[in-house]
């Protein structure tokens, strides 16, 4: 079953508790599935993932969203290879879970300069 749409700016403050640092006034809505509640979110805004670095506890999950308002194509993608997202289309997003300790980098494959990382602490 998927929730309303929402906004990833209110999404982010329900789930993360911090809202994205793209332009302000930037939103994105995006339908969030009943299993993104506890998720952590990144917005992929500006070809850049918002926050770059994210800090999470083992078990937790992720979920990035394309908020470009460009309509421009993105993935995440682990570099070493834990973790391969389709091609997300704006609007769309992709929750993984983290079992395990750990330092994740990635980075887009449509836009490779697009970097970030995921401790797992």
């Amino acid at each position: 079953m998927r929730l309303p749409w929402l906004s990833v700016v209110g999404a982010l403050a329900c789930f993360s508790g911090r809202e994205p640092s793209g332009p302000a006034g930037q939103s994105c809505g995006v339908p969030l599935a009943d299993d993104v509640t506890g998720s952590t979110l990144s917005a992929i805004v500006g070809f850049a993932f918002e926050p770059a670095e994210l800090r999470v506890a083992v078990g937790q999950r992720i979920t990035w969203v394309n908020c470009e308002e460009n309509g421009a194509p993105h993935t995440s993608t682990a570099t070493g290879g834990e973790w391969d997202s389709a091609l997300l289309q704006a609007g769309d997003g992709f929750t993984r879970s983290f079992p395990a300790a750990g330092t994740f980098t990635y980075f887009c494959e449509v836009h490779p300069f697009m970097t970030g990382r995921v401790v797992v602490e």
